[in-house]
């Protein structure tokens, strides 16, 4: 009897240290394989990058919320076949140039079909066909710019940094990126087109690197957040609605550089409070401060040669205005809202402003700035 109990105890222990064993092994298998898994999806991770062969990115097909977009890569030397269809000739063509598609056939398969319930109906349709080379990771390529609507319209980016190398961001590329908060730019940027940022509400803060010489119409309309902006000191001017309904924006320092700020610019930048105009600023287009209730002063440089209709029309708290140097813009009808209190000008320039152009609408508001005080 205690030889069978001693048997018993014997197996019974055996059974125990090979559960463990096995259940070691599940666990290390276990590990191995997610960890493979996870080194899969790390080395597949470019292929859903979509380039062309030119170094434009065109779309990003994956997942992620933080993206670092890849400054390099290869394409397969296979070929797929695809297609997309419209209702419109028209808009397979602007479609297939958005996305860089260069080489396509279009069929016209207008005619009669039949849905799945038996009924017959008349469907005007064509489809592009097109062939296209996967990404894979290599070197072959280097990034250079990010194609126009690469990212449009999506939602799931918080974050994003454009790798060095890259020199154009093309129209719309991030617009309607709704939850992008920050984005890192480049040294080697150059040009930032119409409405790149246009309703990316979510921006707090976007530093553009020195090397950018043109910001396009409407780059940062709509977004609501964006309280600070550091512009480059290459830039020319300020380009139409850029940041129009910004309405936290507070501050803005124009480079030295600026010689013009176009239509509706600042446009209903109902925080901005402070605006500093450069000597060597010559036009500020119609409508270019328009609702920026904040404003309390400027002053604009003589070099001011010309202000449009309304440039700062419904600027209810600017209360004062001076304008230095003796040379007198021309100005067009509604510059100033009602509530202006000051204009003050030049001392030997003062009279003259009484009868030149549309000036004479401000001769009770005008004043010697010697008077000021």
């Amino acid at each position: 009897m205690e030889e069978n109990k001693s048997k018993g105890k014997g197996l019974s222990i055996a059974m125990i240290l090979l559960a463990i064993v096995l259940g070691f092994g599940l666990v290390i298998g276990l590990t191995q394989t997610q960890g493979a898994n996870n080194l899969k999806t790390e080395e597949s991770e470019i292929s859903n990058y979509v380039f062309d062969e030119e170094g434009t990115l065109i779309a990003y097909t994956g997942t992620q919320k933080d993206l670092e977009i890849p400054s390099t890569y290869s394409l397969s030397s296979t070929t797929e076949t695809a297609q997309m269809s419209a209702s419109s000739v028209y808009t397979l063509i602007d479609k297939a140039r958005s996305i860089g598609i260069k080489k396509y056939t279009i069929e016209n398969q207008t005619g009669n079909y039949v849905d799945e319930y038996g009924n017959t109906f008349y469907q005007e349709k064509y489809v592009l066909t097109y062939t296209k080379r996967n990404t894979i990771e290599g070197t072959d390529y280097q990034v250079k710019a990010i194609g126009p609507e690469a990212f449009r319209n999506n939602a799931q980016y918080t974050s994003i940094v454009v790798p060095e190398g890259v020199k154009t961001i093309k129209s719309n590329a991030f617009a309607g990126c709704y939850n992008l908060k920050t984005i890192t730019l480049p040294e080697s940027l150059e040009i930032i087109e119409n409405g790149a940022f246009y309703n990316c509400n979510q921006l707090q803060e976007i530093i553009i690197p020195d090397s950018v010489n043109f910001i396009g119409p409407q780059a940062f309309q709509d977004c609501d957040k964006l309280v600070s902006v550091t512009l480059p000191t290459s830039l020319s001017y300020i380009s139409s609605m850029c940041f129009q309904n910004c309405d936290n924006l507070e501050t803005v320092v124009l480079p030295t550089n600026v010689r013009y700020i176009e239509s509706n610019a600042f446009q209903n930048c109902r925080k901005l409070q402070n605006i500093n105009f450069e000597e060597g600023l010559e036009t500020i287009q119609t409508g270019a401060f328009y609702g920026c209730r904040m404003l309390t002063e400027i002053t604009l440089p003589s070099t001011v040669n010309y202000i449009g209709a309304q440039a700062f029309w419904t600027c209810t708290q600017l209360r004062m205005v001076t304008i230095n140097g003796h040379n007198i813009a021309n100005i067009e009808w509604n510059v100033f809202y009602s509530t202006l209190q000051k204009i003050y000008v030049e001392d030997d320039v003062y009279e003259q402003y009484f009868y030149y152009g549309n000036w004479s609408e401000y001769q009770t508001k005008l004043a010697r700035i010697s008077e000021k005080v």
